[in-house]
């Protein structure tokens, strides 16, 4: 796995989560907790390890994708903010995975990234810690700043795959492992492997024999969108569209940005205002562009919000 010390935490470019880290520490203990909820589809994306192998594995995979490391155990009584890592993450359904790790269980994963105390999380972006560990309980809204902010620097650096559900389910009332869909395991594999081009065309030859479906149809549009979006920087998008004006595919690009980034809200008003001061091609390529987006986010207050405003925006 390499050196993963704390001086390996204070690279150039790490989140400035030090505040966060703060809050946390001062924050009280939760008294209980109730189980996590299933992604949309049922699959999870959590993970839990008490090996090193394990471990290596999935630092390897935040070189697609962010990974956030929980070190926890019984006495550490954090069943509510668990219980919120869960549901966040599978709610996320891929953006990134949360690997749950007992210390208890390997102490030597513990000691050899010097963790101190429990709950402490450990978001890791290609390969290597991104911040401080992050010691302490936190809230919903904490961990949503945390995983946005993580989210964002994967993206920044080239580093906009999308995780595929891992084996250990977090579906407490069944008890039964949700693996990912069979129809798209070998295309999520693709993914998984940062391939986005194949798994457009992988997408494209499932919906030539299911047309319409909204499971395909919504893989079919993240994995374009990961496509466009790889080895772009971030900041780069969003200053060239800031620069461009009214260019059409730079406003489109920095929508992508604001979307994976985890603010569909700002990326459909970006779309929006496209519709509104374009014509013929350029408008009807950006109306193309935010249907695609709205497959992606799927059943959120935002995308009907949006279609309203698109519907306005055309009649």
């Amino acid at each position: 796995m390499g050196d993963m010390s704390a001086q390996s935490f204070n690279r150039p470019g790490a989140v400035d989560l030090s505040d966060l880290a703060a809050r946390a520490q001062s924050s009280s203990a939760p008294a209980s907790a109730s189980a996590g909820s299933p992604g949309p589809t049922g699959a999870s994306w959590i993970a839990l390890v008490d090996d090193e192998q394990g471990f290596n594995d999935y630092v390897q995979k935040s070189l697609q994708h962010p990974v956030l490391i929980e070190f926890t155990s019984a006495q550490a009584h954090s069943e509510t903010m668990d219980a919120d890592l869960d549901q966040i993450t599978n709610e996320a359904a891929g953006r990134w995975i949360l690997v749950r790790v007992d210390a208890d269980k390997a102490p030597q994963l513990a000691q050899a990234l010097q963790i101190q105390a429990l709950p402490t999380l450990l978001p890791i972006v290609g390969g290597q810690p991104v911040s401080q560990p992050i010691q302490g309980t936190l809230s919903a809204d904490q961990i949503r700043q945390l995983t946005d902010q993580v989210s964002q620097l994967a993206v920044a650096n080239g580093i906009a795959g999308n995780a595929a559900p891992v084996s250990q389910a977090a579906v407490a009332d069944t008890g039964q492992d949700a693996g990912p869909d069979p129809r798209t395991t070998a295309v999520e594999a693709l993914m998984d492997q940062g391939r986005y081009d194949e798994a457009v065309a992988g997408y494209d030859e499932l919906l030539a024999k299911n047309p319409a479906d909204p499971v395909l149809t919504a893989g079919r549009a993240r994995a374009a969108l990961l496509s466009r979006l790889a080895g772009r920087n971030q900041e780069a998008v969003l200053a060239a569209a800031d620069e461009a004006g009214s260019d059409v595919d730079a406003q489109l690009a920095a929508a992508d940005v604001e979307l994976i980034g985890g603010d569909p809200g700002t990326a459909f008003r970006r779309i929006l205002a496209v519709i509104r001061t374009s014509r013929d091609e350029d408008r009807e390529k950006a109306r193309l562009r935010l249907l695609e987006l709205f497959e992606m986010v799927g059943d959120d207050p935002t995308v009907a919000s949006a279609r309203r405003a698109l519907a306005a925006a055309l009649f």
